[in-house]
């Protein structure tokens, strides 16, 4: 690691501020704001260690965080990428200025005539909110990035399976004396009513407790890294001895080697005060075998440092003291699922990450981790594409009718390859498993079908799993 720290401060200084207002009198804390969203830009000295630079964005209209990373301002060109990086963000919770309300009905017809007037009033009453209508089997795609599902009465029956799909956005079924007079103005108020009572109750909720494994004497850094739906995540958590004393998360619209890098070589810095990290786990997406990490890059994930022949596992291990272990997310899932069920000997865990044609899949059997003598165990994708399907040329991986397909299709192959006594399936288009067990049954009758459990907490199932992950290698 370079010794000098590159002037970031004087760099954000010299910068045009286009599109934003920027306060830049306290030399540590620089703010950037928009009429929608405010970013700081934290500066933390961390003496003799370079300083570490904190980015967030938090949107106005409800206090959510939109980015949020940190790193060592240490080389140029990459801490220059972040900030701007940042700085598109924050622009981009502009653009999403207004409040956005879909509403849904057997084929969007009768509710888009319902839109307009909606429009209509909302621009009377001077409020920035827009009303778009679709039907409901396309509310999954559309729907994600809403304020808020408005259901027509006429389909108020799948109010409820929507609302299982869509999990945090807010599903409304219209009452029917609003929907049948066109109460434009009656609906408006009655849907700005009902949002802010979820919006309460929701912010009265207490934070679920993280769970934790035994982990000897030691202190672990893990990192859970995935892409899905235009986001990119990275949880991370520092165990020592097993109980949870640091946590945070970065959110950005691309998964890279830097982004992880930076989350490792802060959490090292700021832990040393406390102790130093025995070891790193890090759970991400590809086969990976050898210290070589499979996965084309694309427009969500790059994993590499621009060369052909990247092998991330010599790369961390050339520039961290402590070992760095790596392990495919979904495998590290199924670890974690199975270390709070360990009733169970033989897990598959199927990660379906909405938008993608393609999951991931964990299997363990007697126990023990299954990777493969290439460490492709449970690479799904080199064999999805040669299912034949009901309606191939139209797939939607945001249509749950056609991701049931998939998923029923590949559940069967592993009932023929590994028998699970359980699946432990994240997919938030399928919350319903006796659906996914119906489906199932079209290859395997039921009383050889494993059991089935839907998983809500994805990176909770891969934290406690690559700890687990870290223990096994710690002791061998």
């Amino acid at each position: 690691m370079a010794e000098k720290t590159f002037d970031l401060r004087s760099w954000i200084r010299e910068q045009p501020h286009k599109g934003y207002v920027a306060n830049l009198d306290d030399d540590n804390h620089f703010v950037l704001e928009t009429d929608h969203a405010t970013a700081e830009v934290s500066f933390y000295d961390m003496a003799p260690d370079p300083e570490i630079v904190e980015l967030r964005i938090e949107e106005r209209a409800n206090g959510e965080t939109r980015f949020f990373l940190h790193f060592h301002p240490v080389e140029r060109g990459h801490a220059i990428q972040l900030f701007r990086e940042m700085v598109q963000a924050l622009l981009a919770v502009g653009e999403r200025r207004r409040t956005e309300v879909l509403l849904c009905c057997t084929a969007g017809m009768t509710t888009s005539f319902f839109a307009e007037r909606l429009n209509q009033v909302a621009e009377t009453m001077g409020l920035d909110w827009d009303f778009s209508a679709v039907s409901v089997t396309e509310a999954y795609e559309h729907g994600r990035d809403k304020a808020a599902i408005l259901i027509a009465p006429q389909i108020a029956y799948q109010a409820e399976r929507v609302q299982q799909v869509m999990g945090d956005v807010p599903v409304l079924q219209i009452p029917t004396a609003i929907f049948a007079a066109y109460d434009a103005a009656g609906c408006l108020e009655w849907v700005r009513e009902e949002l802010a009572a979820r919006t309460q109750a929701a912010s009265a909720q207490s934070n679920k407790n993280a769970s934790c494994v035994e982990c000897g004497d030691g202190r672990v850094l893990v990192v859970a890294a995935h892409a899905a739906s235009g986001e990119a995540i990275i949880h991370h958590r520092v165990y020592d001895c097993g109980n949870v004393i640091a946590e945070g998360r970065v959110i950005k619209r691309r998964l890279t080697l830097a982004d992880i890098t930076d989350v490792i070589d802060t959490k090292l810095c700021t832990c040393k005060a406390g102790g130093l990290i025995d070891a790193v786990g890090v759970a991400l997406p590809g086969a990976i075998r050898n210290g070589y990490v499979h996965i084309k890059v694309n427009r969500e994930v790059d994993l590499t440092d621009g060369s052909d022949e990247f092998v991330m596992g010599d790369y961390f291990s050339a520039r961290y003291s402590v070992p760095v272990i790596l392990c495919n997310n979904a495998n590290a899932a199924a670890l974690g699922w199975r270390e709070a069920h360990p009733e169970y000997d033989n897990v598959t865990f199927y990660s379906q990450a909405t938008g993608w044609a393609m999951g991931g899949q964990g299997h363990v059997v007697g126990g023990r981790l299954v990777e493969g003598a290439h460490g492709n165990a449970g690479e799904i994708r080199l064999v999805v594409n040669r299912f034949s399907y009901s309606h191939p040329m139209h797939y939607n991986a945001f249509d749950p009718a056609d991701v049931l397909e998939t998923v029923g299709q590949v559940l069967a192959m592993d009932c023929a390859t590994f028998d699970p006594q359980v699946v432990a399936l994240r997919c938030d288009l399928l919350p319903n498993m006796e659906e996914v067990a119906t489906e199932l049954a079209k290859y395997v009758p039921r009383e050889y079908q494993p059991k089935l459990a839907h998983v809500d907490d994805y990176d909770e199932c891969i934290l406690v799993g690559m700890l687990a992950r870290c223990r096994q290698k710690l002791d061998q």
